[in-house]
């Protein structure tokens, strides 16, 4: 069945990500509970499918954390032309206007989850933070995926290559599990669930490294438990005053 076959993909993906990532996973947490202790903030940008969502104000989660998005949407009604193939269509200097715009600072901790690590603009992104602003980077991705690809920046750097940190989601080259008989392409992709397994593993590491230092992260409760509401409230106020 192609269940047991998926199955099977899954406990081979977390053993492997188990074998290779925890040096990695523990030295991020160490970074994040720097981070936290210093008074900087933890920044997560994902250009993927996941761990923006499912890493930040959520309950049972940490509140440090937060996301960073951005959007940029153009109008223009002009009519269709041939692939605009003669037309530059790099984002390169969104960098700058995002970390402009937010609530990054220099020295801040930059999460950033990419599978192929080579988008012009997650590089852009990454890059800027690091080099011209001292951000700390921790890249989320694919090794085998982003060493066989060519990045789309000018710099020619995939995240892989210039980040402080790289977790390996272990995921393979175009991202699906299965080869099915039938179907044309792999099937069931591998980097959604193992980010997820691999920054909740890294959340562990730094709440075990804070615990260590004698300071307790603020956890997020559940709202729909009573006094939920109540208890976050606090838990914001707690993180406004002392950064985690």
């Amino acid at each position: 069945m192609i269940i047991d076959d998926y199955r099977k993909a899954i406990d081979e993906l977390f053993a492997r990500v188990n074998e290779t990532q925890t040096e990695a996973i523990i030295a991020a947490g160490k970074m994040m509970a720097d981070a936290m202790c210093e008074g900087r903030m933890i920044h997560i940008f994902d250009s993927g499918h996941i761990i923006n969502s499912e890493m930040t104000q959520r309950s049972g989660g940490l509140l440090a954390p937060k996301m960073l998005r951005y959007y940029l949407k153009t109008e223009s009604d002009g009519r269709p032309r041939p692939a605009n193939a003669t037309k530059n269509r790099s984002m390169e200097g969104i960098g700058e206007m995002v970390f402009n715009s937010s609530e990054i600072c220099d020295g801040d901790v930059l999460i950033v989850g990419s599978v192929s690590g080579r988008n012009d603009q997650v590089v852009d992104i990454a890059l800027n933070a690091k080099r011209k602003h001292n951000c700390q980077l921790i890249a989320l991705t694919s090794l085998e995926y982003s060493s066989n690809v060519k990045s789309m920046h000018s710099s020619g750097l995939r995240l892989f290559e210039f980040a402080d940190i790289v977790l390996d989601n272990c995921a393979p080259l175009g991202d699906g599990m299965l080869n099915i008989p039938g179907v044309p392409m792999p099937f069931a992709p591998a980097s959604g669930l193992s980010a997820c397994y691999i920054m909740w593993q890294v959340y562990c590491a730094c709440l075990e490294e804070m615990l260590a230092r004698g300071k307790t992260p603020s956890v997020l409760k559940s709202s729909n438990t009573p006094g939920g509401d109540e208890y976050n409230l606090e838990m914001e106020h707690r993180f406004a005053e002392l950064g985690y």
